[in-house]
């Protein structure tokens, strides 16, 4: 290798880049700290437990060679994993049922009076990330989403303790963004 200008580190280049690998909190993000908006269902908004960000898959391509080793590069599509929401049901059982109805609108189960027109099956959503004084701090929009299944309520009468019932959402969405919050 030759040595060149480039390779050359000087002491005041290291110091800078140690200054600059200096986080600007040491505050970690909470697991309870956010809370999730969904348009079409609002009293998810209170009674929401748990909510994930999906993950993102980049499908890589295997490029051929003659050597027998596989090299790959990136592809041209990448997967969304599903968005996936655990609830408390209200006593009402409105917010269950207000994505149940939701979810049967999008099929036609009985007659064509249940079918709703392809824009009513969309909704837009928006997971808020607090900080540690509980003041947005990102927000993850969620575009198109809709629902691909609603969980089970289990009734069980053999539990010594009252204790509430959950329930859970899986939906599909065309793409997420995430963007940073001004103070």
């Amino acid at each position: 290798m030759v040595y060149t200008a480039e390779h050359h580190w000087s002491v005041s280049s290291l110091q800078q880049s140690a200054a600059q690998r200096q986080p600007e909190t040491d505050n970690p993000m909470m697991n309870t700290s956010f809370k999730f908006i969904l348009a079409k269902v609002p009293t998810m908004t209170y009674f929401c437990q748990r909510v994930n960000v999906p993950s993102l898959n980049l499908e890589g391509v295997e490029q051929p060679t003659r050597f027998g080793t596989r090299l790959y590069v990136a592809g041209d599509a990448y997967n969304y994993e599903d968005l996936s929401v655990d609830f408390l049901v209200d006593e009402n059982m409105k917010n269950w049922l207000e994505i149940y109805d939701w979810l049967r609108s999008c099929a036609n189960l009985k007659d064509t009076k249940e079918f709703e027109g392809k824009e009513q099956h969309t909704t837009d959503g928006e997971l808020l990330i607090l900080n540690s004084a509980y003041k947005p701090i990102k927000s993850i929009a969620f575009n198109n989403i809709i629902p691909t299944s609603i969980g089970a309520i289990q009734f069980d009468s053999t539990t010594s303790e009252t204790e509430p019932i959950t329930s859970s959402a899986t939906f599909k969405f065309s793409s997420y963004e995430i963007k940073s919050i001004s103070s």
